[in-house]
């Protein structure tokens, strides 16, 4: 009762034409099956997350369940790199210039003061002092120097700026000045001065040495930049064991949790925003598709809404099974049910569709079984397959044989994948894989076939499949009119020969066509005897009775028999076709009759109407034609071919001229076609035969 009032209450809401079409409501559906996929996999996208600090001891094995850089250890390593970049120093070629010139003051100074009578002996240091250089200069060097005899200075003076230029020859630090004290000796060693001189040329020597080579730095740090740059991020990669159970949780495997975003304090929004992304990409692409090929799908919501369910029970399938590999089986995504998916709408509405969703599925496995290429390529070739093989279904039992194709060929498939494998595969690993594909393979047959009856009936669509069961004699239905109007169930079957004939003319779907003809009389049932074909003696009721009365019996047969196909729950379109198949044609004969009688000139052609509505669809307006056609061919005396065309033409042109076949979309050059089928079957069936000769009596 439950299910029942809640088809009723989703047909109520999809089925008015406003709703079928509604833009708000189609983009409604599009939203809340992006919602419904999102929290479906939000669980597989999110990994699981620790409640660790420094020091704990993991409760179990913790893998990487993506790629992440890992920061610590990358910080670590750029450091290192740094810090083996030396510092920069940049060579001042203006030290050793300065030197010079100082050495060369100082003894110009020298030979000043010594040249000079009227500075008292006492005053001459102080003069000496005053220069630049020699304030740095002990007393007691000055001093020396102020005792060489002038022509001595002139050798000292050249002997200090050799060792001074010969010491900045080299590169000097900071770091180096301790030594120069041994430099100078070394340098002093080669000199010709006498041990006294070269004391003091030393003392000079030392107050003017500073370093030649200046820090840089700027270019220390550019340098050093430069080096951390180049070292590449230190990744963790998904599958990589972080902590093995029972270990304690030490700085550096907390900071890969958290590198990971496996801690608590370290949610993961990117990751919600990813999902989220990836959903609505895949929905807009469904939806765009749908536009782009035109899909009845895209323009009508009901149907949009069964699509969606579809989608959602196929991801859910993806979602439980996902659950399985926490409990060890590693290759449970071979048993994804792509193939049911694929197969369940191709069946329902056609095969571009499910090879559109094979792709699509293959994607959705992917994002559930953590990207692996091996479950997508499994899933996306199964449901290919599926696609495939019941493209063109006739009867349950194929859907069953392609069941067995799809697991036949995810063994041969998961056989790739797994010779694929670079770290190889272990043989009871590689069963587990080929028992997954074989049961995938069945097991989506299974559901398939369990499920399609119940979208069927919940959204009024029609397969080819229940086509076929509906057009078996042996329907409660069929069976019925054979028994009560005879007449009229031979009339049906001739109506459906037509107009299967005449659909495959024109595009038009010659098993509904076929169907549908065969359901289209049987409110006939209701009062048999009120219809010719179902007369037997030449007494005919009607004549007892006033036309509008005969007009009223003959159009109830109409409602009658809606009424009897709702009874039997038979879909739509059939149903459709019954209402449909007179239009709002007129009962001539009896309109005739009518004014025959009338003496007071108040009949009105209107009156004698069927009530309609007029065709809505190809396969209504060729069953009507169908029906017009053979009741008046079998009411001729001699069918030959040139009086069947006539009439075939003539009903043609009163049907066009009423206005019956406006509404429904049926060209000229559809009629004509229609008319050829027409012609040729009706020929065959009433085709002149001769006559036998009687036996001859015997004696």
């Amino acid at each position: 009762m439950m299910r029942s009032n809640l088809l009723r209450h989703i047909r109520q809401i999809t089925l008015s034409p406003e709703t079928k079409k509604s833009r708000s409501l189609r983009v409604t559906i599009y939203v809340v099956l992006s919602v419904l996929l999102y929290f479906l996999f939000i669980g597989n996208v999110l990994p699981e997350r620790y409640d660790y600090h420094v020091g704990s001891i993991a409760e179990k094995q913790i893998k990487a369940p993506t790629d992440a850089v890992d920061k610590r250890a990358t910080e670590l390593a750029r450091e290192e790199a740094a810090g083996k970049i030396t510092r920069q120093f940049n060579r001042d070629t203006g030290v050793e210039q300065r030197a010079v010139e100082n050495l060369d003051k100082f003894f110009e100074a020298i030979k000043r003061v010594k040249g000079d009578p009227t500075i008292p002996e006492a005053e001459r240091y102080e003069n000496m002092r005053k220069a630049n250089l020699q304030a740095m200069i002990k007393e007691d060097a000055v001093k020396s120097f102020l005792t060489l005899p002038t022509e001595s200075l002139q050798s000292v003076n050249k002997e200090a700026v050799r060792i001074a230029e010969n010491i900045y020859s080299e590169e000097i630090y900071e770091e180096t000045m301790p030594v120069i004290d041994q430099k100078l000796d070394a340098q002093l060693g080669y000199s010709d001065l006498d041990r006294d001189k070269r004391m003091i040329v030393k003392e000079l020597v030392k107050t003017v040495v500073r370093p030649n080579m200046i820090y840089d730095k700027e270019a220390t740090e550019k340098k050093r930049a430069e080096a951390m740059q180049n070292v590449s991020p230190i990744m963790i990669y998904m599958g990589e064991i972080i902590a093995k159970e029972g270990e304690r949780i030490d700085e550096s495997i907390y900071s890969r949790l958290k590198d990971l975003k496996l801690t608590d304090e370290e949610p993961n929004y990117l990751m919600y925003v990813g999902l989220a992304g990836f959903v609505v990409l895949w929905t807009l692409v469904l939806a765009f598709y749908l536009e782009l090929i035109g899909s009845k799908v895209g323009k009508n919501n009901l149907l949009l809404l069964c699509l969606a369910i579809i989608i959602v029970l196929t991801a859910a399938g993806m979602k439980v099974l996902s659950l399985g590999e926490s409990l060890g089986f590693a290759t449970i995504g071979y048993l994804t049910p792509v193939a049911m998916g694929t197969m369940i709408v191709t069946i329902l509405f056609d095969a571009q569709l499910g090879i559109m969703l094979s792709f699509l599925f293959a994607l959705m496995t992917g994002q559930v079984f953590d990207a692996k290429l091996q479950f997508v390529f499994v899933s996306f070739i199964a449901g290919l397959v599926g696609t495939f093989a019941v493209s063109r279904v006739k009867h349950r039992m194929v859907i069953m044989r392609a069941g067995f194709i799809i697991a036949g060929v995810n063994l041969l498939t998961i056989t790739v994948m797994q010779a694929l494998a670079s770290s190889g595969t272990e043989f009871s690993q590689y069963l587990q894989s080929l028992l997954f594909g074989i049961i995938s393979g069945v097991f989506s047959a299974v559901v398939t076939i369990g499920v399609l009856p119940f979208l069927e009936s919940s959204f009024g669509i029609l397969t080819p499949i229940s086509l076929l069961e509906l057009s078996n004699p042996n329907h409660p239905l069929l069976k019925k009119l054979l028994m009560e109007a005879p007449g009229t169930y031979h009339h049906s079957l001739i109506v459906g020969n037509l107009a299967e004939a005449a659909a495959e003319m024109v595009g038009a779907d010659p098993l509904l066509c076929r169907v549908g003809a065969y359901y289209h009389d049987v409110g006939k049932m209701k009062r048999p005897l009120f219809f010719i074909e179902n007369q037997l003696s030449k007494e005919n009721p009607h004549d007892k009775i006033a036309p509008s009365l005969s007009h009223l019996i003959i159009t109830s047969h109409v409602r009658d028999g809606l009424e009897m196909q709702e009874e039997h729950r038979l879909p739509k379109p059939i149903r459709d076709i019954c209402l449909q198949h007179h239009g709002t044609t007129i009962l001539w004969y009896f309109y005739n009759k009518a004014l025959e009688q009338d003496k007071s000139g108040t009949i009105n052609v209107d009156d004698f109407r069927y009530d309609g509505p007029k065709p809505q669809f190809k396969e209504a307006a060729i069953v009507m034609l169908c029906d017009a056609v053979e009741a008046a061919v079998r009411s001729m005396n001699r069918p030959t071919p040139n009086r069947i065309e006539s009439v075939i033409h003539k009903i043609f042109k009163d049907r066009l001229n009423d206005g019956q076949l406006d509404e429904c979309d049926l060209t000229l050059k559809d009629l004509d076609r229609i008319a050829d089928a027409f012609l040729r079957t009706l020929n065959g069936i009433y085709h002149a035969r001769i006559e036998y000769p009687e036996l001859p009596k015997s004696k």
